[in-house]
């Protein structure tokens, strides 16, 4: 019994061996990559990397959607970002930042290209800090060494008192100036502090110098929509013409599943036949084929079943049971000839329940 065992052991190893090394040496590992699309949040999220690294260096911060002077007043925050589409400007807005900054306050301005020739105040703002922002028609040229200003957004100095960063022709993306006890850091949109620029070193670089003191940040700042298909449509597509095909099959839909208005047309119902007709077809059906014990025994066996139940009898007392009801044998119809006398066995049936 050992020795056989063995020889399954080894012959199962053997199998095993040469399996190894037939895979071994007809199969090869290759890599494969694989394409994960971004998360919901951070489609959502432009600043997400931008947010997690925060998180990790301790830096507490906080996002808002939109704002006004109330809302900055009532901050607990010293340090702003502000995109200036999503602020309320008014006609005293530049005036309450001049003193909010010179009173310690950090403000990042953000200008947004699409609206820059629709606001006036955040450019009076500038003009007060003696820099003034254009606009020049020019894509965006990627550029490594340099961190991802908005191309389309430069800036000129009155005086040198600022620190300022360029592009690689010359122009100026990027100032930071102070002012009193705070300072203004104004740029066209902050594409460099987006998570799918954070991996490049210059970005990294320029977002570290900013955010690297410990204090609390106030972000001002909008989400990206996600994009589903009635967006897409709207985008790209006639609004019109979608809406007119909608109401189109709304109607044939409905006229496809209700009925016309009016009377429904409708088929008369043929009455069945009467219970003793049925009936009479039945038992010349059963006669026919000599088959007539079937009514016998349904109806013995519901006496059975009720004299075990009622009385505890077995099969002998229940015949003896039944010829004490019916003060003789009865003999159910099982031979043609018994066709005869099929009503008055029925009747003796019917007679034994109604008394037990």
């Amino acid at each position: 019994m050992i020795r056989n065992k063995f020889v399954g052991f080894a012959i199962a190893a053997l199998l095993l061996g040469l399996a190894a090394y037939a895979i071994y040496s007809l199969f090869e590992i290759q890599p494969y990559t694989r394409t994960v699309p971004p998360s919901r949040e951070a489609r959502i999220n432009e600043y997400l990397a931008l947010d997690r690294w925060l998180e990790g260096q301790g830096v507490a911060f906080r996002i808002e959607s939109s704002a006004n002077i109330y809302l900055i007043s009532q901050a607990r925050e010293r340090r702003i970002f502000l995109q200036s589409t999503l602020f309320r400007w008014t006609d005293y807005s530049a005036e309450y930042f001049v003193k909010w900054i010179e009173a310690g306050g950090t403000l990042f301005l953000v200008l947004d290209y699409s609206q820059m020739w629709i606001q006036d105040e955040p450019l009076s703002l500038l003009e007060k800090f003696g820099i003034k922002a254009e606009i020049e028609s020019r894509r965006r040229v990627y550029d490594s060494e340099y961190p991802t200003y908005d191309s389309r957004v430069f800036f000129t100095l009155d005086d040198e008192a600022a620190t300022v960063l360029t592009d690689r022709s010359g122009r100026i993306r990027f100032v930071q100036k102070t002012e009193g006890n705070g300072k203004l850091i104004v740029s066209g949109s902050p594409h460099f502090l987006l998570s799918r620029e954070l991996d490049n070193d210059a970005n990294a670089r320029l977002a570290l110098s900013l955010f690297s003191e410990n204090e609390d940040w106030l972000f001002i700042r909008g989400a990206s929509r996600v994009q589903g298909l009635l967006g897409s449509l709207f985008r790209q597509g006639n609004f019109t013409v979608l809406l007119v095909s909608v109401l189109v099959l709304i109607f044939i839909g409905f006229w496809a599943v209700i009925p016309g208005f009016g009377l429904v047309k409708g088929y008369e119902e043929k009455p069945g036949k009467a219970l003793r007709e049925r009936f009479l077809a039945e038992g010349t059906f059963l006669r026919k084929h000599n088959s007539l014990e079937l009514y016998g025994e349904v109806y013995m066996k519901e006496i059975m079943r009720k004299l075990s139940h009622k009385e505890g009898l077995n099969e002998e007392e229940i015949q003896k049971r039944i010829c004490e009801i019916l003060g003789r044998p009865i003999e159910a119809p099982t031979t043609p000839l018994a066709a005869r006398n099929f009503t008055n066995t029925i009747n003796d049936y019917q007679t034994i329940l109604e008394r037990i």
